[in-house]
Parts: C-alpha cells; sequence; structure tokens
C-alpha cells in the first residue's frame, strides 16, 4: 500500500524487497548525483544512520530546520531535534509510544506533518531511517488517518513546546518574577529538587516574557562528557582535533544567539571550563576550539541546579565569581508535596493532555484518582507525569489503582497518622511499635529511591548503603 507522506520515487524503493548493506547506504548518500535528485524534492528529508546520525538533509529540510547540511551531518537526532527551529517535542512524544508522526510547529506557527519510515539493511544490521515533512493540512483525509482520524483545528493547535501545563498556580506566580527579571536583562538561577519542573519554568519565562520566536537552547550540563564539554559548549573549528568534523562545529552558546541560552544542571560543569564561561558572561565574547579570533554572542541566560552551589564554593567545586555572575535572581521552585494544593489542577490537565491525542479517551477510577490525590511524589511533577504516560499505555478507558507503580499501592501514612498510631498502641508494646515503624519507613524510603534511581544497585549507591544491606531491609517482614 503507498504511504502517501513520501514523494513517489522513495515510494517505489520502499516496496522494494531488496535490502542493502549499511556500508552500501552511507557511500550512497556521499553521492553527488543523490543529493541533487534529493535536492529537487519540495518535502523535507532528513536520513539517519542505524547509530540514529544525521547522514543526510536536502534544501527543503535545511530551509525549515533552519540548519545548514554542513551543521547537521554527525548530530544525534536528538541534538538535531534540540538545534532546529522547529519543535520536536511531540514528535519525540509519539516515538517513545511506537507512532511514527506527529506534527512539529515553527516559530512563525507554520504546521508540518513529520513522519519517520525504516530503510531496510542487512538482516544483523539498525536500520537507516527517513525522516519525511510536509506543510500540514487537517481536511486532507489521509493525513488525518496519520495522526489516528483526530479533528484538527489549524488556527488551534497546541504550541508543542507549551509546557505550561507543569506550571500549577503556585508556580506560575513564582514564574512571574522570574518573567519581570529575565525582561530587565537579569540573569536567573532556579533552585530545587529534581522533577519540580525548572525546564518547564524556564520555558515559560522565555515566552512569557515576548521571546517566543528566538531560540531556546537547553543545554543539560550534566550529560555531557567533561572531555567534550568545551567543544560543545563554545564549537569548534575544522581540524581542531581528530575526529573533528570537516567543516567544524557550532557550540550551543552560538545556537542561541539572539534568544535564551537555558543551562540545566549548571553544577555539573567541570572545573576548569567555568573560567571561560565567566569570560563569556562578563563580555558575551567566546573563542571556538582551534580558532584564533573572539566572536560577540548576545544571549540571556537561565540557570538551574538541584544542588547547593554555595556549599560546592565553599568545598571549592565551583568558582564563586560563576556564582554570583549567574544568581543575580536566585529563584526557589518547591517541590509538589510542598504545594499539594495544585494536585487536583494537574491531574486534570495532564488527562486531559492524554485524551487529546487518544481514543478511547482515559477517565480514572475513584480509587486511582485519591491514590495519586494522597501520594507524596518524591520525584515530584516529572514523576506525577511519568505515572500518567504509564496510565496512558496500561489501561484501555479506564485507569484502575492496579495500574498504577507499586510505590503508590504501598501504605503510605502521614508523620500525624504514625503519631497517632503509636499513641493508640503506646500501652501494648511501644518499642514493637517504634521498630516496626522503623521498618516501614526504611523500606518507603528505599522503594521511592529504586524508582527515581531504576535499579537497587542505584538505589544503594544513591541512599549510601551497600546492596546487600538494601536487599535484607527489603525482605524483611
Amino acid at each position: 500500500m503507498k504511504d502517501r507522506n513520501l514523494p513517489p520515487t522513495l515510494q517505489m524503493g520502499m516496496r522494494s524487497s531488496v535490502n542493502v548493506s549499511s556500508e552500501v547506504l552511507e557511500a550512497l548518500l556521499e553521492t553527488p548525483a543523490l543529493h541533487a535528485l534529493l535536492d529537487s524534492f519540495s518535502d523535507a528529508l532528513i536520513v539517519t544512520d542505524g547509530e540514529g546520525r544525521v547522514r543526510f538533509l536536502n534544501l527543503a529540510a535545511e530551509r525549515i530546520n533552519r540548519l545548514s547540511r554542513q551543521q547537521a551531518i554527525g548530530l544525534a537526532e536528538s541534538e538535531f531535534f534540540q538545534r532546529s527551529a522547529l519543535n520536536y517535542e511531540d514528535f519525540q512524544a509519539a516515538l517513545n509510544r511506537g507512532g511514527t508522526s506527529a506534527l512539529t510547529r515553527s516559530r512563525e506557527g507554520r504546521v508540518l506533518l513529520s513522519s519517520t519510515h525504516a530503510i531496510p539493511t542487512g538482516a544483523y544490521e539498525k536500520p537507516f531511517r527517513m525522516l519525511t515533512q510536509k506543510d500540514f493540512d487537517g481536511s486532507q483525509p489521509q493525513r488525518r488517518a496519520a495522526l489516528g482520524n483526530r479533528p484538527v483545528e489549524p488556527q488551534g493547535l497546541r504550541d508543542p513546546q507549551d509546557n505550561a501545563l507543569h506550571l500549577s498556580p503556585q508556580l506560575s506566580s513564582i514564574a512571574d518574577t522570574g518573567v519581570r527579571a529575565f525582561r530587565r536583562r537579569a540573569r536567573l538561577l532556579l533552585l530545587g529538587e529534581p522533577g519540580v519542573g525548572k525546564t518547564a519554568i524556564a520555558r515559560h519565562i522565555h515566552r512569557a516574557a515576548g521571546w517566543g520566536d528566538r531560540p531556546f537552547i537547553h543545554v543539560n550540563c550534566g550529560s555531557i562528557p567533561e572531555s567534550l564539554f568545551e567543544s560543545e559548549m563554545f564549537g569548534y573549528e575544522r581540524g581542531a582535533f581528530t575526529g573533528a568534523l570537516q567543516g567544524g562545529k557550532q557550540g550551543y552558546i552560538e545556537t542561541a544567539s539572539g534568544g535564551t541560552l537555558f543551562l540545566d544542571e549548571i553544577g555539573e560543569i567541570p572545573l576548569h571550563v567555568q573560567a571561560k564561561l565567566l569570560k563569556f558572561l562578563e563580555d558575551s565574547t567566546i573563542q571556538s576550539v582551534g580558532s584564533p579570533l573572539s566572536k560577540t554572542v548576545q544571549v540571556q541566560v537561565i540557570a538551574a541546579t538541584n544542588k547547593d552551589l554555595r556549599h560546592l564554593v565553599s568545598i571549592g567545586e565551583f568558582r564563586a565569581d560563576l556564582y554570583y555572575r549567574l544568581a543575580v535572581l536566585p529563584v526557589e521552585i518547591p517541590p509538589l508535596r510542598q504545594h499539594r494544593d495544585d494536585l487536583p489542577f494537574l491531574i486534570d490537565i495532564l488527562l486531559s493532555r492524554i485524551n487529546g491525542d487518544r481514543e478511547p479517551s482515559l477517565s480514572l477510577s475513584a480509587g486511582c484518582r485519591k491514590r495519586l490525590l494522597d501520594y507524596d511524589y518524591p520525584g515530584n511533577v516529572r514523576e506525577l507525569v511519568n505515572i500518567f504516560e504509564r496510565l496512558a499505555v496500561l489501561a484501555d478507558d479506564e485507569a484502575q489503582e492496579h495500574h498504577l507503580p507499586a510505590e503508590l499501592l504501598e501504605p503510605t501514612p502521614r508523620p500525624q497518622a504514625w503519631a497517632k498510631s503509636a499513641v493508640a498502641e503506646e500501652q501494648d508494646d511501644p518499642e514493637q511499635n517504634l521498630k516496626l515503624q522503623v521498618q516501614h519507613f526504611e523500606r518507603q524510603v528505599i522503594l521511592r529511591a529504586m524508582h527515581l534511581c531504576g535499579s537497587k544497585r542505584k538505589a544503594a549507591v544513591h541512599l549510601g548503603i551497600d546492596i546487600g544491606t538494601l536487599i535484607r531491609k527489603l525482605q524483611r517482614d
């Protein structure tokens, strides 16, 4: 059956039963004749290899994504999505759910249908993939079919970058302070536990200040290897080091030129790079690795961390002068357990968001909703979002209690309830009652650490105990 999202020439190629090796595809993608052919298509075409790195994009893709072939080739798919002028958040969410198509949108409001297709390769090789992008018209049946036949109103499409659903009334009030400071060109430092919504608030500040049509570059400083940090942040010139791209590479700072540079997990920046970042903050100049020249780049900086930077300064792991450059206005973001009144609002908004692209619609049973309202969310808003993504997968039309993660089904009495229980049972066996309470509390802490860290071994490291101790405490009656 024809795939109407591909040009006719490529439809024929995709129907072919002949597989070619990755080496042949790589060589083919280097040929000027193929470049000329694909550049003639009006639809955007992006090819990634089996490792998920961009190997080719045609002229239409360059124009739509505002990235040259030279800048894009070699980038990991996730980094390409981040640097593009389009927003791929909904597309990436669709891929995570097993889908192949979703809408992407430019800063100017242009709406495109993005679809991905596997290119057959050898039996034991990871397939190359082709991403196609074309202007979206919600009235055309075949394109609505690609999105599950959901009605689409082009003028009312939600901006994929709109994370306002994470901003409850209290968080919105906090963000408003940040917006006022941002408009006065003050640097912001967002502080809070993991998952409280620092990224959502940074995006909200960027848009609410009237910068929605400018770049917003999110850099997770903790995910960049220390050896690559300087070249990734400041860019590098051709031949700067072994393995460098032929045309060099633009760094995150320069990519954010004229917009906002969001430095997430700022406490993870290597000490030897901090001096160079400080210089940029002082005079707005950068020097690419391998270049003798400096260039001026104007960006607005928002930083975020879950670490105590003052403590890092005191032990010599973070520069004091850099801290004061970044923390012109520190903004404390409270954990979800400290603004529980916002929970009903967040639950309803998340449920509405899921039902925006789901059939049948999802509802919550009374028991499920009560469990959600009673839980403390050590992972904060991020954990709440993950729970709803889980419910969207496991439940059909109504989410029940058994669809929830195990930690929500465990009894989690509040400290006040423990106190009442202790008073009631004190005359029976106060020592045994205290012991049971301590064991129960330890179990809850371990289960939450396992949920956040993803494994028992990582949870043990996080809690500062050995794996044997953790397993023994879990196995106690």
